[in-house]
């Protein structure tokens, strides 16, 4: 996986606090020495990076667990930034705490960020069922909890261990092991094409019988794969719908070009927002 070169005037806008999935999932994507900065919000995130050409961000878009996270669908409905990257990211979750040693059936409380609650839900249920579930605002978060109060043990990932000086008790305790999120670097312009491309759209059609067969009948005609689908009201007019399509493919392809032809013929709006490269 090749990472973003450096430039200095750079800055790589996360989900914070430090020791978030985001910033670990930066890291991963950008060279170290970059300048990486934590911000409260998503929306924050895609404020600071329309202000520059050398702004970019990492958001949390999907998780293979629980879905789309819709603040990060609708900001890259709302704002006019581009989808430059995609990194999928393989999450772990861990039971720590500031104790050298515990009882697993004497815990009384436990915190990490609601998804992360649902991404564990099984594993709750059958060893801790009783324990009170304190909503944190990130795993960071729930991290520096857990340094503040010796009977509070939280679910984080192994950066967020490390910087807050935790013991990890249990690994892996999420309940699927496949578990993945999708991360996307957005910036203000699309990049060159690389060896494996994603498109991603937006069309706005008409709410009405048969939309959505219309404009997934290119798709099977062109043999374009579509990789997923979402599918809402309107934000700014209640009689047109909004799809959010991602296929495989370059925006500039022959047959990406066909398609978003006869796309754009059938829509109300039609906008790319992003074509660009899938790290791993």
């Amino acid at each position: 996986m090749s990472k973003k070169p450096y430039n200095p005037l750079m800055k790589i806008f996360f989900l914070g606090p430090e020791g978030t999935n985001s910033d670990l999932a930066a890291r991963n994507i950008f060279k170290e020495g970059t300048d990486f900065t934590p911000l409260p919000s998503i929306e924050d995130i895609f404020e600071k990076v329309a202000m520059s050409h050398s702004y970019y961000g990492v958001i949390p878009f999907e998780n293979s667990y629980q879905g789309v996270i819709n603040s990060s669908l609708n900001c890259l409905i709302d704002y006019d930034l581009k989808i430059l990257k995609e990194f999928n990211f393989s999450v772990s979750h861990n039971l720590c705490s500031m104790n050298e040693n515990y009882d697993l059936t004497a815990i009384k409380k436990i915190t990490s960020h609601p998804q992360v609650f649902g991404q564990c839900t099984n594993w709750i249920r059958e060893n801790i069922p009783d324990a009170e579930k304190i909503v944190a605002t990130s795993t960071a978060e729930a991290a520096s909890q857990a340094v503040e109060d010796n009977n509070l043990f939280c679910i984080a990932n192994s950066y967020a261990i490390k910087i807050y000086n935790l013991h990890t008790h249990l690994e892996n305790i999420q309940d699927s092991n496949d578990n993945k999120t999708r991360f996307l670097v957005i910036g203000k312009n699309i990049e060159e094409k690389s060896d494996e491309n994603k498109t991603s759209v937006m069309i706005n059609i008409a709410d009405k019988p048969g939309s959505l067969m219309s404009i997934l009948q290119p798709f099977t005609e062109l043999n374009i794969n579509m990789t997923r689908i979402e599918t809402r009201p309107s934000r700014n007019n209640e009689y047109l719908h909004t799809f959010f399509i991602d296929f495989e493919g370059y925006y500039e392809d022959e047959v990406v070009v066909k398609l978003l032809e006869l796309l754009e013929e059938m829509s109300e709006e039609l906008r790319i927002i992003g074509s660009y490269s899938v790290l791993n």
